[in-house]
């Protein structure tokens, strides 16, 4: 069953995800006068739109359908539509043409092959001076704290060398201590800023 699939059917029964913008997101678009910005896995929406609140014009892109739906009437709701665009797409081969001031990847855990095209995409749709931001959780989380299984998982090192990205960017990898509802989760946190002159 291929990823589309896959979500399609997880997503079709109910909603997945609270909606609310995650946390690093926050953090770290706050600092950031807002511009465009690309959501590689955006789900059911719930940073676009919370971007999008913010002044960013966003484009997110995901496997699932279904998810975008939600996400659309999430925008719609939000009352920022007419700021956000979706796109329904295999991020295992899915590119663009398009430079963002802020392209953003959030707790993507599909297999290797497949995260690892969609974070190279990522990273080269960034504009000049523009941040790649991405997020997972990290394989040393302690045993049974939820979340997806081990071999799915991501260090920042992994992210790191599937990126390989030129000295012509400022890299800043760390796993970061987060306060969720049922534990304290470890999220692998890599930040990619392209300098002016790449």
């Amino acid at each position: 069953m291929s990823s589309a699939a896959q979500w399609n059917s997880r997503y079709a029964a109910a909603s997945v995800w609270s909606g609310a913008v995650n946390a690093t997101l926050a953090e770290r678009a706050s600092a950031l006068e807002p511009g465009t910005a690309l959501d590689v896995g955006c789900g059911e929406g719930g940073d676009a739109v919370w971007l999008a609140s913010q002044g960013w014009r966003v484009r997110g892109v995901d496997f699932s359908g279904e998810a975008l739906s939600r996400a659309s009437a999430a925008a719609d709701q939000a009352g920022v539509s007419g700021q956000c665009s979706w796109i329904q797409a295999d991020l295992s081969v899915w590119t663009t043409n398009h430079a963002y001031d802020l392209v953003t990847c959030h707790f993507l855990h599909e297999e290797f092959a497949v995260r690892g095209r969609a974070w190279q995409s990522a990273a080269a749709a960034v504009a000049p001076g523009g941040m790649l931001l991405i997020v997972g959780h990290s394989p040393e989380e302690p045993a049974g704290v939820p979340g997806p299984p081990l071999d799915a998982r991501f260090s920042e090192q992994q992210v790191v060398d599937a990126l390989a990205l030129s000295s012509r960017w400022q890299v800043d990898s760390r796993t970061e201590e987060r306060l969720s509802a049922s534990a304290t989760r470890l999220d692998v946190v890599v930040t990619a800023t392209r300098l002016d002159n790449e």
